[in-house]
């Protein structure tokens, strides 16, 4: 399964907006990754950084309301609808006009409608600790009825509420982002529906990092501990073929990537091996 990070955002659209998903499926991601945090009055928008700069102005996402949000994008979403309406397949459908709208800063509600017409998971990254945002996306998964699609991620010091929201919601699926994979055998992770390791291309050395602790070797032994364990394995976020090959190679095939093009070409190739 070829998992889109953020979104197809390297062709101008505006990263984490539902044009640059549509973008992204339409070529050949199999699912979606994206951003969720909370505003000053507790209200969840798709967006990966704290910190923005809109229109000269600089402020946090944490430190300023919904509606503050939207006045201060409101003068740029005109020009980016209209380059990214002649991207986004169906573009004169009434449907994804009203989604491409959003394309300032997309609210949870917006996100959900727009995953309930799409037959594809989505994997929700929560980007701070509050238990608020956590149970908001179960309450929304559960409204929905979307246990089996939409799924929640995060690194280790964002996801504990999500992992202890698993007792409320037993359906509810959660995937840590392993950050030291070899510690799992010092202490099992939490139990959750699965896991995610690698490295991020875009971070200079983080590839070598991993390598030097995860020989290929050890690498198939870290799969058939963590599915020993109830863990379904992803890795991400990998962009190159040397990458997709390493993990490959170890039977996970569940990869969230920024080079869709890339990972069509080599998984279609390699399309013996099943997610």
């Amino acid at each position: 399964m070829i998992i889109t990070h953020r979104g197809k955002h390297n062709n101008g659209l505006k990263e984490n907006t539902i044009p640059s998903f549509e973008a992204a499926l339409k070529a050949g991601a199999e699912a979606v990754e994206c951003d969720l945090r909370l505003t000053l009055d507790k209200q969840i928008v798709v967006c990966h950084d704290n910190k923005l700069s809109i229109n000269g102005k600089r402020f946090k996402v944490s430190k300023t309301t919904l509606q503050d949000l939207k006045n201060v994008s409101k003068d740029v979403i005109p020009s980016i609808i209209e380059e990214s309406l002649s991207t986004v397949p169906g573009a004169k459908d009434p449907s994804t006009r009203h989604f491409a709208s959003s394309v300032g800063m997309t609210e949870i509600d917006e996100l959900f409608d727009y995953i309930r017409q799409k037959r594809v998971p989505f994997f929700l990254e929560v980007k701070n600790r509050s238990s608020i945002l956590v149970e908001s996306i179960a309450q929304k998964i559960k409204d929905k009825k979307l246990w089996d699609r939409v799924h929640i991620i995060g690194f280790s010091i964002f996801i504990k509420n999500a992992l202890r929201a698993q007792a409320k919601h037993e359906k509810l699926r959660v995937l840590p982002i392993i950050n030291y994979p070899l510690y799992s055998y010092i202490k099992t992770p939490s139990k959750s529906y699965g896991v995610f390791i690698g490295w991020l291309d875009k971070w200079y050395g983080s590839e070598w990092i991993f390598k030097r602790s995860v020989s290929k070797n050890r690498l198939i032994k870290l799969k058939k501990f963590y599915e020993k364990n109830g863990f379904k394995v992803m890795a991400g976020v990998i962009n190159k073929e040397t990458g997709f090959k390493y993990f490959e190679q170890a039977g996970i095939v569940d990869i969230v990537t920024d080079n869709i093009k890339d990972a069509v070409r080599y998984f279609n190739k390699n399309s013996k091996f099943e997610s």
